[in-house]
């Protein structure tokens, strides 16, 4: 049920609708593409924006150029609900394909296109008007407040050196829970977790025409012999996870995501590089996984002559999980039914995302919730404009139960 300072939240930001949809576009037509542009210019803007609607602005930064942009409906108090957005993005691709410029915040047909609609600028600007809402509306928070932080370099594997972990060691990462403001709509209270190696092949080089190569006496084909590995890598099976909302995912290696390898059509390849993606469950993390990837490596080394693998990890985060009976949760679910008619389910998350820096830090988290779009990470990226409104909403109300 919802009563009467619910009622004011929802007409207020209904009310706030073109405004809403103004900063969602500014956020777009502001790139931060992660390794081109910092993220300074975007957090400025979320920084300043925030500032004209009365809330309480604050930047920390390991990276000056990189700064984490922290917004509060009051400069004290403990704080309910952490509301978190990345400020980076993926790069835009091909621009020629697109309907619109990426970069454009075009709205049309009640969708807002651009890079990072969905991931993660219109959430970010949905959890802005929600702070104000929550703000202007009298007896809107009873006690505390309510946050948003806005960190960098996400994209780059969700590490978070210079965004949540370097907050939580200033002392600005704090909340009864928190909500990652990617698109969707399911309570996502946990994710799978990541592993990704690179893997190099070391052969030996010789003239794909001597005699040598021919009778099997000089030369190491290096791009083969990652062929081989990374089918055999494919082929690993792992059983279904046995624990709670994992039970649908089991642990995947997705072999040569990239690949190169060879210097001519003439020249027996003696180098080879390529790319591995694991997704892990909480029974298969580092430690089962990467020796069972280590026996491939050393498998095929003994099979074909002259071949030496090497298995380098670049990045790994744990699969993650917040406690179900967090009161987050039940009060995102109540708001959701109440202003929806639609009540969501728990579930975790097959991507994983900082969400584990968080859970770890003590903050129950829902891993990705927030206005609805599509084509994370492809052509047409697009946020829904009237679910810009209706996530602002959903955000403030759980803000109050908090």
């Amino acid at each position: 049920m919802l009563d009467a300072v619910d009622r004011a939240l929802v007409e207020y930001l209904q009310a706030q609708r073109n405004a809403l949809i103004g900063l969602c576009q500014r956020l777009l037509q502001t790139p931060s593409v992660n390794g081109v542009h910092d993220e300074a210019a975007i957090a400025t803007v979320i920084r300043d924006a925030a500032a004209a609607l009365g809330l309480h602005t604050q930047m920390s930064a390991l990276n000056p150029r990189r700064p984490n942009v922290i917004v509060s409906t009051a400069p004290e108090g403990e704080t309910g609900l952490l509301l978190v957005g990345h400020t980076d993005t993926v790069p835009a691709g091909d621009e020629s394909a697109w309907t619109y410029p990426p970069f454009s915040g075009t709205l049309a047909d009640g969708r807002i296109y651009g890079r990072g609609a969905v991931d993660t600028k219109g959430g970010m600007a949905a959890a802005l008007w929600a702070l104000a809402a929550l703000k202007a509306v009298p007896g809107a928070l009873a006690a505390g407040r309510a946050q948003f932080i806005g960190v960098p370099d996400e994209e780059t594997g969700a590490t978070g050196t210079l965004g949540i972990l370097h907050l939580q060691a200033e002392g600005l990462l704090n909340g009864r829970g928190a909500i990652y403001t990617y698109s969707g709509r399911t309570i996502y209270i946990g994710h799978r977790g990541l592993i990704r190696y690179r893997i190099t092949c070391q052969g030996e080089a010789t003239h794909t025409g001597g005699d040598e190569w021919q009778a099997g006496t000089r030369g190491a084909n290096a791009v083969t012999a990652m062929a081989v590995l990374l089918l055999r890598l494919e082929a690993q099976s792992f059983p279904y996870s046995t624990h709670a909302y994992f039970d649908v995912y089991r642990t995947l290696i997705t072999p040569g995501t990239v690949i190169s390898g060879g210097v001519s059509v003439n020249i027996v390849p003696d180098s080879c590089e390529a790319l591995v993606d694991v997704r892990t469950t909480p029974e298969m993390d580092l430690a089962q996984v990467e020796p069972a990837v280590q026996a491939h490596l050393d498998a095929v080394s003994a099979e074909r002559r002259g071949i030496r693998f090497r298995l380098e990890r670049i990045n790994h985060l744990p699969a993650a999980l917040s406690p179900a009976d967090a009161p987050i949760f039940a009060a995102l679910r109540e708001v959701t039914a109440a202003l929806t008619g639609v009540t969501p389910s728990l579930a975790v998350a097959g991507p994983a995302n900082e969400g584990y820096l968080l859970v770890a830090a003590g903050i129950p988290t829902v891993c990705g919730f927030g206005p609805l779009g599509d084509h994370f990470h492809s052509v047409n990226e697009y946020v829904e404009a009237d679910s810009l409104v209706e996530a602002a909403a959903l955000y403030a109300l759980t803000a109050r139960r908090l």
